[in-house]
């Protein structure tokens, strides 16, 4: 073997291990048997050449390559290569997601439950899971916004406190504070004064409430009697109620009426003023004689127990 040709092997050696060194650090086998399959994204999130393909979290393969498609609405081509042997139905999802908090991408195989199955090139429906920061954007948003809201409603409530609360009304509200404070004095100094004399006035109120205690026993003795009472009043007012009320009232309506109209005694007395005239003319000399009985008693009884009695000289007027 000559030297050239030596060289040229060592060369093509060199160069083939080159090769399957950096695939295989990119976790790509190139001596192993592997089946491809496709899949189209409109953004594969930091997805890169190399990474791993799962199934249940279990390693299946590997990204072989990534592709833009300029013509078609520049969407990314992913290539996986699937190292181990599974049958994939033809509804599985080729997903990207996180592999760690750090945001490493891979793809995760959700296997579908169709009866027919996928053959090597064809292509997979793609889907991407969200972003740690999605998620916590998703979480946060919420929040985010009803603390803007707070604080909106905060910063309203306290221009009102500052519009309402004004030197003028601050001042009163001082006063209005003091003026309680004193008030709330005034009822410890008189709540003192008033245990002060229920302390003194102890056994009077002990009394008081002894013969409260002893009416009440009273009217829980008398409890029958005040029964029999209420039974009584009861049985009264039943016979009034059957009692001819009725009758008597109209007897009585109608001797007002007579009165009223004249008749009898008690009517003509108070309808006739003749007679009203002579009773009042009688009344009044009857007066009259009594008065000059009172004054001039022998005027009308002349009588002597030793000797006759002198007829009545009536005086001389001078």
């Amino acid at each position: 073997m000559n030297k050239e040709l030596k060289i040229g092997l060592v060369a093509i050696i060199t160069i083939g291990s080159l090769i399957i060194g950096v695939n295989y650090l990119k976790g790509l086998n190139v001596l192993s048997s592997s089946r491809t399959y496709y899949a189209q994204y409109e953004n594969i999130g930091g997805l890169q050449v190399g990474s791993s393909v799962l199934v249940n979290g279990y390693k299946v393969g590997a990204v072989s390559n990534i592709d833009l498609l300029i013509e078609n609405n520049q969407q990314l081509l992913v290539t996986i290569s699937i190292e181990k042997e599974f049958a994939m139905p033809s509804n599985t999802i080729c997903k990207i997601v996180n592999q760690d908090l750090m945001g490493t991408k891979g793809i995760s195989l959700v296997l579908g439950d169709a009866t027919d199955f996928l053959t090597v090139g064809d292509t997979l429906n793609g889907g991407i899971e969200g972003t740690l920061q999605d998620e916590v954007n998703s979480q946060i948003l919420p929040l985010k916004n009803k603390a803007e809201q707070l604080i909106g409603s905060m910063d309203s409530v306290m221009m009102i406190v500052t519009a309402v609360l004004n030197k003028n009304t601050r001042e009163s509200l001082r006063n209005s504070l003091q003026s309680l404070d004193k008030t709330f004095l005034l009822m410890s100094e008189t709540m003192i004064k008033v245990d002060s004399m229920v302390a003194v006035n102890d056994d009077r109120i002990t009394k008081v409430v002894r013969n409260l205690e002893s009416i009440t026993s009273n009217l829980e003795s008398s409890n029958g009697d005040i029964k029999n009472i209420l039974t009584n009043f009861s049985t009264l007012s039943d016979s009034l109620e059957k009692a001819d009320i009725a009758s008597v009232l109209k007897n009585i309506n109608s001797i007002t009426t007579k009165i009223n109209n004249g008749e009898g005694s008690i009517g003509l007395l108070l309808k006739d003023d003749k007679i009203y005239d002579n009773f009042e003319k009688s009344t009044r000399e009857l007066a009259e004689l009594l008065e000059d009985i009172k004054r001039h008693p022998s005027r009308y009884v002349n009588f002597s127990i030793i000797g006759g009695g002198k007829p009545y000289v009536e005086p001389k007027i001078k």
